[in-house]
């Protein structure tokens, strides 16, 4: 998507599968009777950590005709754990001998050789390369999110849209609010006018400690450390704001049908310092402005013990909608005042977003999630840049910086992106000093 000569991003509103058995229900009844059960999709995951193993269950889930035939991974401990644990759950649908446990540095190359559809969910520094990569062997492809850690490389994967449309490839990306009914009939009906002139937005992501620290163990170097340890490194996961607050402002975009143009804010490290703290802020405060004049104000941070919030609110003249999503809460307030009953059957978002994905691609329907994935997450890295920075940072300079976060990482020989002083404390960025772009 390229930006209008007055920077405002529109996209039209998309309409959502919604779900996969009105997908496979308009399939004939010989080609499904042939794809049940019969393994005649091959899957690939890239990643055997917690979202690579989450998301290749929800895939296997969503269609008993997917197979697992192949795994990378950077370690083998990791691939094994993820294969026996994916079998165990679903019996009949993995195979994946020692021969397609690929690893290493280039492994990705192979397992998605191996598939028909790949898992991308190693850290997002690495998304880029390996997106490119299965568009460019014709591979449908789920990208977890965020899908880039830097703007160069947000710019690479929204260039790989335009080559997976023309091959016809489907491609999905976690951002799984998108699949989730409150949340669509939420924002239908604040874009059909339930709040009347839209006056701004706040976006919050607040929440106690960190995931849990995977510990040095003898022999083990620093850049393992690092790479063991994703979410404590900004290069590697792009940060809170990035890894976390990037579901929040995707639905502010969504509700908007727009990108905002330009971040102003601040963040640091208030109480995330010492040994092993990482290399991250733990809290952020961000201003985006969009073409409209209209704003989002976004929150986040990790710090325990305080006020524990994750939700995304819309204001307007005539009332405002709140919508939490870990409390399954959609509430509008003021002159058309609604709130959303709870359903009898909970729908799983995680689950939806792979059910459509494979329905489209059983069905050969138009399926592409990347595009608005890389341009959200290009809106949270703006907010990033402006945080670390001190300064406004325009989406026209997130278009234009070849700026990246670290050099990529090719392989266990490499200089660790960061290195921690004699104290085991990781350099941070330093407002009014760090170069945004």
């Amino acid at each position: 998507m390229k930006p209008t000569s007055d920077s405002r991003l529109l996209v039209p509103r998309r309409s959502f599968l919604r779900g996969a058995s009105a997908a496979l229900a308009a399939l004939p009844i010989a080609r499904f009777a042939h794809a049940q059960g019969s393994g005649d999709l091959k899957l690939a995951m890239v990643g055997g950590g917690g979202r690579g193993t989450g998301a290749a269950n929800q895939a296997l889930h969503a269609y008993k005709g997917l197979k697992l035939v192949a795994i990378a991974e950077l370690y083998k401990d990791r691939a094994d754990i993820a294969i026996n644990n994916l079998a165990t759950q679903n019996p009949g649908q993995v195979d994946v001998p020692e021969e397609r446990r690929f690893l290493g540095f280039e492994a990705y190359k192979q397992a998605i050789a191996a598939c028909d559809v790949v898992v991308l969910a190693t850290p997002c520094m690495f998304r880029p390369m390996m997106f490119e990569e299965a568009i460019r062997q014709g591979k449908h492809a789920f990208l977890e999110k965020p899908v880039a850690v830097d703007a160069p490389g947000a710019r690479r994967v929204l260039a790989a849209v335009a080559e997976a449309k023309k091959k016809g490839l489907k491609v999905g990306v976690g951002l799984q609010r998108r699949h989730k009914p409150g949340y669509i009939e939420t924002i239908k009906r604040i874009q059909d006018g339930a709040l009347g002139e839209h006056q701004y937005y706040r976006a919050f992501w607040n929440m106690g400690a960190a995931r849990a620290l995977v510990p040095r163990k003898e022999g083990m170097s620093e850049l393992e450390f690092q790479l063991r340890n994703q979410f404590y490194f900004a290069w590697q996961c792009g940060d809170i704001i990035v890894d976390q607050g990037l579901h929040n402002l995707d639905v502010i975009n969504w509700i908007k049908g727009a990108y905002p143009i330009a971040a102003r804010g601040m963040g640091g490290a208030e109480v995330r310092k010492g040994r092993d703290a990482g290399a991250v802020y733990d809290h952020f405060n961000v201003e985006y402005e969009y073409a409209d004049g209209t704003r989002c104000f976004q929150t986040n941070r990790q710090v325990p013990g305080c006020w524990a919030y994750v939700a995304e609110c819309a204001h307007g003249s005539e009332g405002w909608a709140e919508m939490i999503n870990d409390r399954n809460t959609f509430i509008i307030r003021g002159k058309n005042a609604w709130r959303r009953p709870d359903e009898p059957k909970k729908i799983d978002p995680y689950q939806q977003e792979h059910d459509d994905m494979i329905a489209a691609i059983i069905g050969n329907q138009e399926y592409n999630e990347a595009e608005r994935g890389a341009l959200s997450t290009l809106s949270v890295l703006m907010g990033r840049s402006a945080a670390y920075s001190g300064k406004e940072v325009t989406w026209e300079e997130m278009m234009k910086t070849e700026k990246v976060m670290a050099p990529l990482i090719k392989s266990f020989n490499d200089a660790p992106p960061v290195v921690p002083d004699e104290n085991g404390q990781y350099p941070l960025p330093v407002p009014g000093k760090f170069e945004a772009v």
